[in-house]
Order: structure tokens, then C-alpha cells, then sequence
């Protein structure tokens, strides 16, 4: 029987919660799916981790500590900018959540807004998971070898990853 390696199209079905009960992906009554190729680091390095050797129909639980997942809060990414990097019609509040997109590098995620100022915005930049250890869920649905179309495009990916040149 054929297990999670190197090459392998895994689809998923997966429940991930924070410590705190909260649902972020999948609830006890809908999980969320995944699909991706394993051994092309197209999921956190920690969840694939776990995920290798697993068969399809396995249903494991386990624990990923916020160190592995999202790294430890750090008080050195919430920073000051200007008021001018957003819209001017652009209506700011304190928790919102905002994706600068006409950034020269945009985030892959939204920054936490923590405080307004007249010509100031103070954003928290760490992930929204930072600090926080992730609870899955999860049961292998389908395992099969990738097929060359699945797994092209991934080299093409990893080689602009590995050399830090590639913007997509």
C-alpha cells in the first residue's frame, strides 16, 4: 500500500483549531480539504512532517507547537507607518485587518492593525497564527504517485524558491 513520500498527490480531509477552541480551517461538522504533492514544500514544514507515512484512510490527531508552525509572538514586528501607505478614503481601526497589496513586496497575509494615529498607523506584522499552537485533525482520503503535469510546475517553484528570484 502506498504511503505519504517524495512525489506522492495526497488529498486530505483536516480540522485545524488553536488552543483556544477556535476553528480556523474545518469545524467537527465540515472538515476542510488539502490537496498537494509531497516533498515540494507546498505545506508548513511541520505538517508535512507528520503527515509522511501516513496511508490512505489513516485519521491521525496531533499537535504542531507554535514554534514549529508560525514561530513565537515577537514584539519587534509591530511597527509604525504612515498614514500615507494606505488609501486616503481607506477608513483605519484598531483589529482590523488589512493586505497592502500596492506594496513593492505585498504580505501573504493580512497585518493586524493595533493603533491609529493622526498621520501614523502601528501594524502588527507577525502572522496571525504566530504564537498560537495548531491542533489537526486530519484523514488521508486519496493517495496516488503525482503524475509529470502535477509535479512540473512545483520544480519551476522550488528553483525560483531556492535561488529567491521568483515573484509568483
Amino acid at each position: 500500500m502506498a504511503i505519504i513520500a517524495q512525489d506522492q498527490y495526497v488529498e486530505l480531509e483536516y480540522r485545524l483549531r488553536l488552543d483556544s477552541g477556535e476553528w480556523v480551517r474545518g469545524s467537527d461538522d465540515a472538515p476542510a480539504t488539502l490537496t498537494f504533492v509531497a516533498g515540494w514544500n507546498e505545506l508548513l514544514p511541520a505538517l508535512e512532517r507528520r503527515l509522511w507515512g501516513l496511508q490512505e484512510g489513516d485519521a491521525v490527531e496531533f499537535v504542531i507547537p507554535a514554534a514549529e508552525a508560525f514561530g513565537l509572538y515577537d514584539p519587534e514586528n509591530v511597527q509604525e507607518w504612515s498614514r500615507k501607505v494606505f488609501p486616503g478614503d481607506m477608513e483605519l481601526k484598531p483589529g482590523q485587518q488589512v493586505l497592502p497589496a500596492h506594496l513593492p513586496i505585498p504580505p501573504e497575509y493580512p497585518l493586524r492593525i493595533k493603533e491609529v494615529r493622526e498621520d501614523k498607523v502601528i501594524l502588527d506584522l507577525n502572522h496571525p497564527f504566530c504564537g498560537h499552537d495548531l491542533h489537526y485533525a486530519v484523514r488521508v482520503t486519496a493517495l496516488r504517485p503525482a503524475t509529470p503535469e502535477e509535479i512540473e510546475p512545483l520544480k519551476h517553484c522550488k528553483s525560483c524558491a531556492e535561488e529567491m528570484t521568483c515573484g509568483t
